[in-house]
């Protein structure tokens, strides 16, 4: 006889089983559980890039209300931990073992094998439940439609921004994955829309646009479009309070709060998860707009992603790229980001850790977030920004990572 799954295992066997294409898993754990989602309020967000900061920035607001305030992300950056958050507080390990070790037992009565994804939603549902959280903040895995967190049906949600990426399971156009993404969206709830152009904003249903807050709002990364992700999650709040809401009190909450691995500025790097093309514009505007020279950049991508887009868009940034390849079978390997990099005329060298001291200062990392991960694991002990991250298990998102820098 095989001997019991312990709850990281379980969690760990979770990741063969794909992207669930449906509902009925959640549905089953929740009417399991009680239905958990049904005792908080929730706000969804969904959009291609922006969603982890504009859920971030929109739970500080709330917690400053005074509300007691879950947060719900993905991917994380080192821990699974990070992905619960109760009024900025990560999840214990031994409190989401004991969850995923109740979650794996119904399952097995219902006889069921629900997703990795699906087994943290409900985890999470769980935890803000027991705590007594009185509203919730649920970053939207992937579209919205078929979406794990769809089943909390909160009565506002939120579409951050709309671009190409994750186009086997979305759609190959923008229009698919606007719809899909808008079926996150429960009937009669409230929708808030951020940085969309307007050919498809006349797409969407009934709306609230997130407009310029002047004085203008003030957030711990840098880069305007995060000024734009605080208004929307700004005028997210104010939809949420009404004339509860209080600006100052909101204004206080953004300009302390600084989303960890996006635009995060340290002594000697610059840390984003830039991934597609579209996030790659954006974090090459950003180090324009602070005036960066061409940086020497740490690069690794997946295979699926569109490399020579996000490379041709940080082409401006990138003095010399130091191509490495995540331990992951749909990985892009080294020698094959250099082939890019010299197709595009960018100048490409091996990475080699012992030359990292010499480089010219700051060193951008990017391209993907699982790189972002592994570099704040290692550059933790080192940077008070980081501190959050001391002592957390490395445990991977989708799959396991060996050391690089």
């Amino acid at each position: 006889m095989s001997k019991p799954l312990k709850a990281s295992e379980y969690l760990l066997s979770r990741i063969s089983l794909g992207i669930s294409k449906g509902l009925h898993n959640m549905k089953v754990l929740c009417n399991a559980f009680g239905e958990p989602q049904k005792s908080f309020e929730s706000i969804h967000i969904a959009g291609t890039n922006g969603k982890g900061s504009t859920a971030f920035y929109l739970a500080s607001i709330l917690q400053a209300h005074g509300l007691s305030t879950g947060l719900f992300t993905s991917p994380h950056l080192v821990s699974v931990r990070e992905r619960f958050r109760i009024n900025e507080k990560m999840i214990s390990q031994g409190e989401l073992d004991s969850l995923l070790l109740r979650i794996k037992n119904a399952a097995k009565i219902a006889n069921i094998e629900p997703s990795y994804f699906e087994t943290l939603t409900i985890a999470a549902f769980l935890w803000f439940k027991e705590n007594r959280v009185q509203a919730a903040v649920l970053e939207a895995g992937l579209g919205g439609r078929l979406d794990s967190t769809k089943i909390a049906k909160g009565r506002i949600a939120a579409i951050t921004s709309i671009s190409l990426d994750h186009t086997e399971f979305l759609g190959n156009t923008k229009e698919k994955i606007l719809k899909e993404k808008l079926g996150i969206l429960k009937k009669g709830a409230t929708l808030v829309l951020g940085n969309l152009p307007k050919e498809l904003i006349v797409k969407c249903p009934q709306h609230i646009k997130a407009k310029k807050i002047t004085p203008a709002l003030q957030v711990g990364n840098f880069g305007k479009i995060y000024i734009k992700n605080a208004e929307l999650a700004w005028t997210i709040a104010k939809e949420f309070f009404g004339t509860d809401f209080n600006e100052t009190t909101a204004r206080i909450a953004l300009k302390n709060a600084a989303w960890p691995g996006r635009m995060q500025m340290l002594k000697n790097f610059i840390l984003d998860g830039a991934h597609n093309p579209e996030a790659a514009k954006i974090l090459a505007k950003c180090l324009k707009e602070k005036n960066f020279p061409p940086l020497p950049c740490i690069f690794a991508s997946l295979a699926n992603k569109d490399t020579k887009g996000v490379l041709k868009a940080l082409k401006p940034c990138i003095s010399v790229c130091y191509p490495v390849q995540l331990e992951n079978p749909r990985a892009r390997s080294a020698e094959e980001i250099c082939e890019i990099c010299e197709g595009l005329k960018i100048k490409a060298m091996p990475f080699d850790k012992s030359e990292i001291c010499g480089l010219k200062k700051p060193i951008l990392i990017t391209g993907s977030l699982y790189l972002v991960g592994k570099a704040i694991f290692e550059l933790s002990g080192k940077y008070g920004e980081l501190r959050e991250f001391r002592g957390l298990r490395s445990f991977p998102n989708e799959f396991l990572q060996k050391k690089i820098l």
